[in-house]
């Protein structure tokens, strides 16, 4: 039925002003972040989210420098049990943490395999870690020179075969002898060479690790020194602040006392008035 004006149906029948327990087709539009309340405000609208994974990946993390007051700020040593408190405050919370598995964290960087693009390496370095001997040992057949197995009375290609390998022991001996006298004439030189570039390379090393350590301890000595300073200065004003607090809590305490006291005396006013009174 059509409704009348002022709420009432075409038939005289009084519609009650709330709402229409019929439920309306039309539909509101979907609100992004918030929605009207009574009063005309936003409200903000949660969604149930489902379970989320841990998309935690490792990477490098750049850890900020830290600057504490290790000269001045000495409550671990100046207040008794405060260390153990606070170990016992760090073991709690490292029990309530969950254990990681290195094999299946993605908080951890990833296992490293060593020649995982070389098996042969792989291969070697396994066979060394388990003990085992090497299968590739030295030819030492190779500088030998042997006849050829029948003798005198030899085929010509076993003869050959050892006329070649007489050639290239030769060979092989020109060149180690060659090695050796140029090792003779220049090796001693230049062993002291390597060693006096390896000295000076050593000595520039060391200057530049004392230069970094003098630098770290003039530094140290300038925190000290800051700290030790600005740490009087704080003790200073802690202990006037100690004071000042305690002169407030004295003058409050004077004021209460006085707000009572004066309000026993003008409720004794107020006793003798009344009596005052009657008398007269």
């Amino acid at each position: 039925m059509a409704r009348g004006r002022g709420g009432r149906q075409s038939n005289g029948s009084a519609v009650s002003d709330g709402p229409d327990p019929t439920p309306s087709t039309s539909t509101a539009a979907p609100v992004d972040e918030a929605s009207a309340n009574g009063n005309g405000h936003a409200v903000e609208t949660s969604s149930i989210a489902g379970p989320s994974k841990d998309t935690f990946t490792y990477h490098a993390v750049d850890l900020a420098s830290t600057d504490a007051l290790p000269y001045f700020d000495r409550d671990l040593e100046l207040q008794p049990g405060l260390r153990s408190r606070v170990d016992a405050l760090i073991a709690a919370e490292q029990a309530s943490m969950t254990p990681i598995d290195p094999s299946t964290s993605t908080r951890l960087p990833p296992p490293y395999e060593p020649f995982s693009s070389r098996p042969d390496l792989l291969a070697e370095l396994e066979r060394v870690a388990s003990g085992q001997p090497s299968a590739h040992t030295l030819d030492t057949q190779r500088y030998t020179l042997p006849s050829p197995p029948g003798g005198p009375d030899a085929p010509l290609p076993d003869w050959q075969a050892a006329v070649d390998s007489a050639h290239a022991q030769l060979g092989h001996m020109d060149v180690r002898l060659k090695n050796i006298e140029l090792l003779k004439r220049f090796g001693s030189n230049a062993w002291r060479l390597s060693n006096f570039q390896q000295e000076q390379d050593i000595r520039m090393l060391t200057e530049a690790v004392e230069a970094v350590r003098a630098e770290t301890n003039e530094v140290n000595r300038l925190r000290q020194k800051e700290q030790t300073e600005v740490g009087a200065k704080l003790a200073l004003l802690e202990k006037r602040w100690t004071e000042l607090i305690s002169r407030g809590l004295q003058l409050e305490v004077a004021n209460v006392t006085t707000s009572e006291e004066v309000e026993r005396l003008q409720s004794k006013k107020r006793k003798l008035e009344a009596q005052l009174s009657q008398l007269e």
